[in-house]
């Protein structure tokens, strides 16, 4: 006697399983980088109080994208449409998610910033330290990005992402383990006054930088309409951390 199967239904345990790994990492990026811009560069009473505000909104923010995500998920478990339907979102949603984790080409308007080392060479009153780009360098400009409301940046063409990591090799800069030289182009997408205006407020990055422009560093600064900026090509991993159960 032939027993008769029921048709092939989908799977509803990848697909889910898919988006949550994305979510993950798109929550962990947001969470470093509000992180990152918890080191203000003034120890002013009026700016910690401002910098409090600021992270208190990017909490709430955050929240709201969270439950937003979730109700998302929770209709594409209860929907009742055809596989092709189906399919089609959570396809859609996973492109959301890797666009907002830095894994997808993007452009938009934004600013570009140029730095390079000076051509002077110090004497031997001079401090050597501020005659080149550093490290540190580069990272506060990137924190004030995205303080100042970048949604995407790169450095030389390398994106920058949650596991992105920016420190000095000799005279050079590792980027996404990527060694990269003087000059230094920074890209950032967003509202490109407001970016500007942070790095030309006083106690911003010019005024941070003006003790190497005094030494012949090359600090400059140009909006444009429309800015491309590759996505992200390297490794990223999650060995260690694991999808936490919601335990209301």
């Amino acid at each position: 006697m032939n027993k008769k199967y029921a048709p092939n239904k989908i799977s509803w345990q990848i697909p889910i399983a898919i988006t949550c790994m994305f979510l993950g990492i798109i929550l962990t990026m947001q969470f470093k980088m509000q992180a990152k811009e918890a080191f203000p560069m003034s120890s002013n009473r009026n700016d910690m109080i401002k910098l409090i505000h600021e992270l208190e909104q990017q909490r709430k923010k955050l929240e709201a994208d969270l439950e937003e995500k979730n109700k998302a998920l929770e209709n594409f478990e209860q929907s009742t449409g055809s596989k092709e339907d189906l399919l089609k979102a959570m396809q859609g949603q996973v492109e959301k998610v890797k666009t907002e984790a830095g894994y997808t080409n993007v452009h938009g308007p934004g600013i570009i910033v140029e730095l390079a080392d000076s051509p002077k060479r110090p004497s031997p009153k001079d401090d050597p330290f501020f005659f080149i780009i550093h490290d540190v360098d580069i990272a506060t400009l990137v924190n004030e990005l995205w303080a100042s409301g970048a949604e995407a940046i790169s450095i030389n063409s390398q994106r920058i992402v949650v596991n992105t990591s920016i420190r000095c090799v000799g005279p050079t800069v590792l980027v996404n383990s990527v060694r990269l030289a003087s000059p230094y182009r920074i890209m950032a997408i967003g509202p490109s006054r407001e970016l500007e205006g942070a790095l030309r407020t006083p106690g911003g990055f010019i005024d941070y930088m003006a003790p190497s422009v005094n030494q012949g560093v090359t600090v400059n600064i140009k909006r444009s309409d429309d800015i491309k900026i590759p996505g992200f090509s390297g490794s990223m991993i999650l060995r260690y951390a694991k999808t936490a159960e919601d335990k209301k």
